[in-house]
């Protein structure tokens, strides 16, 4: 709307459509100030997630005033509508006026009173109804009232909190310092969840605790304290919710359908934009929502596994392990992660059927056996080598080995035939690891094996021949002769004639070998001369070097260490 001055922009009415269920699947909406009915009727093992229902609609009838709510009684018999500053209750069959009066805001009792009811008419007026009939003297609030929520309690929002009093005695039960824009309670009127802006809090309410400490003279200006308990607190902005047992399900801000049970929120699908939840109908184990327009969708959600999960949060494990074997094999993969949330990996292991996450949990419980048949049965080499790393912490070398080499972990096998000195397994990774072009560790397995002739091999091969020569020179003297002529051919066809000249050929250029000779006599003689030996043990007597076929010295250090 423009003026003089500039422009204002007003919303009218709001997003969150005026529809309710009863818990027998009827669905009663208003357009305008049209009242339209339908009902879900279950049984239709066809229907997918996500899929629009085809709902034949009625007219009910019209409706005196513009609905702004509109909501079911706890059984179902009666049908709330308010707005316009007024509230009209009809039969839910035949629409007929039941009771009528102003009021700002209107909520029902909990369903243990499903005709009892509270208005609104001001924020200094708020009234309880008995059985359609006003409880005489009002409530007294004692604050300024901004709200109504209904259920087991009656809360009352105003000055940044919301205060909880008792429907027969119409006293205050507790005042808890929160803004919730709803408040939703369990059937059991143990569990309340409570909405606000940007989080949700889930508290405990204990009957028996409010009743000890009234009897006691214990209530405080705030309530009981004792009364309710916290449970846990999400993070998440809930548009709608119901509760199932203890389990909590609710659309959020992020366009998706959820369900709490204990401080674990698990998504049931995500939608493209915002939707309202119905109920969940336990007949279908279904949960049925709806968009702005009323175009109502269904997903599945198990009842036993939703029961399941309640049991085990009791800790009441024995009736839970009786209600396993009813849930459906395709929700045995839930239950599974849901009871490894919950610490409880051994049944989590045995309920699991998906073999990614079955091979998970057992690593994680040190189960190789059966980590070991999940890897065998995919023979995989990510699971080898994972089933290999946990083998080696466990200290099982030989199934170690096993699954590192159908892993092909070159690199591991590397470590353990080192460690356990098997020449044999040495022998055979050199062999595979020239095949898979990993030079450095069929280097590294031919130097521990003290192969001399084949480590030389090796770095010609792969073309380090100027390596190979210095190699040759200070462990196989007999062998450097060949090697550097190699070398020399290698330079000349590189176009490197000039670098080729200038090096010199041990045996045949004598001037700049002068101690050839007696290199390859300390190479027959397998070592160094006994005399240059320096005795460790200070014991005067000469003890005999230790002799290597193949003429490998203290000099295997300095080259290990020029490796590292």
């Amino acid at each position: 709307m423009g003026f003089d001055d500039g422009a204002v922009v007003v919303t009218m009415g709001r997003e969150e459509p005026a529809v309710s269920m009863d818990p027998s699947g009827k669905m009663i909406w208003a357009r305008h100030n049209e009242i339209i009915s339908a009902v879900i009727k279950g049984g239709d093992l066809s229907v997918k997630d996500g899929s629009p229902l085809n709902l034949s609609s009625k007219d009910l009838g019209t409706c005196e005033i513009y609905p702004q709510t509109l909501t079911h009684s706890p059984n179902g018999r009666f049908v709330a509508v308010c707005g316009d500053g007024e509230y009209i209750i009809y039969t839910a069959l035949a629409w007929r006026n039941k009771a009528f009066g102003s009021a700002l805001d209107f909520v029902w009792a909990g369903k243990e009173n499903s005709n009892d009811f509270a208005i609104r008419e001001s924020s200094m007026s708020v009234k309880i109804f008995k059985n359609f009939k006003e409880k005489p003297g009002g409530l007294d609030v004692g604050f300024s009232a901004d709200g109504l929520c209904g259920g087991s309690l009656l809360g009352v929002r105003g000055q940044g909190g919301i205060a909880f009093f008792d429907w027969e005695s119409g006293a205050l039960v507790r005042r808890i310092e929160v803004d919730p824009r709803n408040v939703y309670w369990s059937e059991s009127s143990e569990l309340v969840a409570l909405a606000c802006e940007d989080t949700f809090y889930v508290l405990r309410f204990s009957r028996d605790a409010y009743n000890e400490a009234v009897a006691a003279g214990q209530v405080e200006d705030d309530g009981v304290e004792a009364a309710f308990e916290v449970v846990t607190d999400i993070n998440e902005s809930v548009r709608t919710g119901q509760w199932v047992g203890d389990s909590f399900i609710y659309t959020n801000s992020t366009n998706r359908l959820q369900y709490l049970v204990g401080d674990q929120t698990y998504t049931i699908s995500h939608f493209d934009q915002p939707m309202y939840l119905l109920a969940y109908l336990p007949r279908d184990g279904r949960v049925y929502v709806a968009n702005k327009d009323v175009a109502v969708q269904s997903f599945a959600l198990s009842l036993s596994v939703v029961e399941y999960q309640t049991l085990v949060l009791r800790d009441e494990m024995e009736a839970a392990a009786e209600l396993l074997v009813d849930i459906p094999n395709d929700q045995k993969n839930k239950i599974a992660r849901f009871l490894e949330g919950q610490g409880q990996k051994e049944l989590a292991l045995e309920v699991a059927t998906d073999q990614e996450h079955r091979f998970d949990l057992a690593l994680s419980l040190g189960n190789l056996p059966i980590a070991l048949d999940i890897a065998r049965a995919a023979d995989i080499e990510h699971r080898w080598k994972t089933v290999g790393d946990a083998a080696l912490s466990a200290w099982d070398i030989a199934l170690a080995e096993e699954c590192f080499a159908h892993a092909k972990d070159l690199g591991s096998l590397l470590l353990l035939y080192t460690s356990t000195s098997n020449t044999a397994g040495l022998r055979k990774l050199a062999a595979q690891s020239q095949d898979a072009n990993l030079h450095n560790v069929a280097f590294t397995c031919l130097w521990q094996l003290a192969d001399i002739d084949g480590c030389i091999d090796l770095l010609v091969k792969t073309s380090r021949t100027a390596e190979a020569v210095l190699f040759a020179q200070t462990y196989k003297p007999s062998r450097a002769t060949e090697v550097v002529k190699q070398w020399k051919e290698a330079l000349e066809k590189d176009g490197k004639s000039k670098v080729a000249k200038i090096i010199g050929v041990p045996g045949e250029d004598e001037e700049l070998f002068p101690e050839w000779d007696e290199y390859l006599q300390l190479e027959q003689e397998g070592g160094s001369k006994a005399n240059n030996l320096v005795d460790l043990d200070g014991n005067s007597e000469e003890e005999p070097a230790s002799h290597d076929t193949n003429g490998v010295n203290g000099a295997d250090e300095n080259l290990i260490e020029a490796e590292e």
